[in-house]
């Protein structure tokens, strides 16, 4: 196990020292800000997701590290083990001022460390190698829904219950979106998810033998009462209009409603998709618990 100072000189001689009026400064504050143009890169910050990115595979394009908090041995040996890993791994390593963290950060406890990694992209034909031979999987389908922070709670729900693949149609708001990828705790990178139209999904789903749990408020049946085994897509619609109607054309959809106890009409979507994602999670995959 290498000393703090051994660290230390490590990440230091692999970084390179980065302005607060600098270009990859101004990157990860528009990132953080969601007014960068390239929507195929996203921005973590803090060190949660390191591990997660490394293990995967994932490009990461920049790492920026508060300078200040290293030079002057304010941080934990596993930190600065973690922060080593990323400055070897890391394409491009920068050492920032305090000022500079500030400047990127949107909160005011800021962020000290901040990773930029290239977004995956699948397609439908990822998804059939994906599940193939496999017979028991869990999906969600996103139909328009507009707030990053509600798409990003799904995501890390339905990869809690289980689920493997995501589905983004009508799209409102982008997968590199840093209030969804914070509430999503990485479940929006770690998940494989495709934006698609809504007629191609669906005659995917119907296609591979999917059924489509549709959450709908004109529904009957319980969501308790649906039996959850085989292939099944969870349907969660907008957050004011709810699922476009076709959904419960198909043929291979079940509409569901979650019964209201109160005065209120309905959850709030990511409660809702959670609820119906742990209930099919808990008959499909209750072995594992």
């Amino acid at each position: 196990m290498k000393t703090c100072e051994e660290f230390k000189n490590q990440i230091l001689n692999q970084s390179l020292v980065c302005g607060i009026s600098s270009d990859e400064v101004n990157l990860a504050k528009d990132l953080v800000n969601n007014k960068c143009k390239n929507k195929d890169i996203f921005i973590c910050e803090g060190l949660w997701a390191a591990d997660k990115l490394i293990s995967k595979n994932f490009e990461i394009t920049h790492f920026f590290f508060n300078n200040d908090k290293i030079n002057e041995d304010k941080e934990t040996i596993e930190n600065l083990e973690k922060i080593a890993k990323l400055t070897k791994y890391s394409k491009k390593c920068y050492a920032i001022s305090e000022k500079a963290c500030k400047k990127i950060s949107d909160r005011e406890g800021y962020d000290e460390y901040f990773i930029i990694a290239k977004l995956p992209k699948f397609s439908l034909v990822d998804f059939e190698n994906l599940i193939k031979g496999n017979n028991n999987v869990l999906a969600i389908v996103m139909d328009g829904l507009e707030q990053p922070g509600n798409i990003g709670a799904i995501l890390r729900s339905v990869d809690c219950a289980g689920g493997t693949l995501a589905f983004i149609v009508n799209k409102k708001a982008n997968l590199s979106h840093s209030r969804l990828v914070r509430s999503s705790l990485g479940a929006s990178f770690m998940i494989p998810a495709v934006v698609e139209d809504i007629d191609v999904v669906q005659k995917w789903l119907i296609k591979n033998n999917f059924k489509c749990v549709v959450t709908d408020l004109q529904a009957k049946k319980s969501f308790k009462e649906v039996d959850y085994s085989g292939r099944v897509a969870i349907v969660a619609g907008n957050e004011h209009t709810g699922i476009s109607a076709s959904w419960r054309e198909l043929s291979n959809a079940e509409s569901i409603i979650i019964p209201m106890l109160g005065s209120c009409e309905s959850l709030n979507v990511g409660f809702a998709s959670t609820l119906v994602a742990y209930e099919a999670g808990l008959q499909k995959f209750k072995n594992k618990i």
